[in-house]
């Protein structure tokens, strides 16, 4: 099967949460009232908790909490706030997965990981709204639980990457097609946005466009998670080009930097996505 197929095969099961669709409308229309979606978030006070963990996060690191939903809407705006109902819809999507094929802890350790590198890099970078970094991060690697979902040997089969063969390599030559193509099929269908939808679908090409700098953070956040999540096997300068950090005018430190961030704030955002994993440490 085409990557299309493995995310049409889920599209019925793998969805954003009704209400991460409704916040959405709203924040879509001319004539809706902040007050109005704030009352319609309110309606889910599990989504309203998240939400005010996540903008009281380092994500946006304010000088001072965000006490009401309507305040955060006030502060971000109807965009970024978008943006944290959509992560906390993705991180709802996944759970409806059976994961017992994988490791878990590795993906989420991964998946949040490259959405703090990401956002770090893009406001290094002076790119905005950063926290669309954040959102493209989480969703970098939502291809393995399309593929898990379809066929858990071939999941399975897809984490026995080595330093000679990179998760992508291996992907390509199991599948015929690698995550982040599946994935961007899967966003596609969900209608996502073209800005989140195109750096996940080429972050592993071999012809980045060198001016498209969404392209190349989500390149680099990719890798550098993929480095921090196995040291042992990987290293930032083994995987990065630095003709790439030329151009985005970022350094070695810069790129120290990145990965101190995300292993500073990761366990807390962990733990708003996802509870259960965080339970573990």
């Amino acid at each position: 099967m085409q990557a299309l197929q493995y995310a049409q095969n889920v599209a019925d099961v793998f969805v954003l949460p009704e209400c991460c669709l409704h916040v959405k409308q709203l924040l879509d229309s001319d004539i809706v009232s902040l007050d109005e979606v704030a009352q319609a978030i309110l309606l889910d006070p599990v989504l309203t908790s998240k939400l005010l963990k996540l903008a009281n996060s380092a994500i946006y690191s304010l000088p001072y909490q965000l006490e009401s939903v309507r305040k955060v809407l006030l502060v971000l705006g109807k965009t970024q706030v978008y943006h944290l109902v959509l992560s906390l819809g993705i991180a709802s999507a996944c759970s409806t997965v059976d994961t017992s094929a994988i490791d878990l802890e590795r993906f989420w350790e991964q998946t949040v990981n490259a959405a703090l590198i990401a956002q770090f890099l893009a406001q290094s970078c002076g790119l905005q709204p950063s926290d669309r970094f954040f959102v493209a991060g989480l969703l970098h690697n939502i291809g393995e639980m399309v593929v898990l979902h379809n066929n858990a040997r071939q999941a399975n089969q897809c984490q026995n990457y080595t330093i000679e063969e990179l998760p992508w390599q291996l992907q390509q030559r199991v599948l015929g097609f690698t995550y982040a193509r599946c994935g961007a099929e899967l966003l596609h269908l969900w209608q996502l946005p073209d800005s989140i939808v195109e750096p996940v679908a080429l972050q592993h090409s071999h012809n980045l466009n060198q001016k498209n700098k969404a392209q190349l953070v989500l390149h680099l956040a990719a890798r550098l998670a993929l480095a921090n999540q196995h040291p042992e096997m990987y290293s930032s300068r083994q995987l990065i080009d630095p003709g790439i950090l030329a151009s985005l005018e970022l350094s070695q430190p810069d790129i120290i930097r990145a990965i101190d961030f995300c292993n500073t704030e990761g366990l807390l955002i962990l733990s708003v996505l996802n509870p259960h994993i965080c339970s573990v440490y």
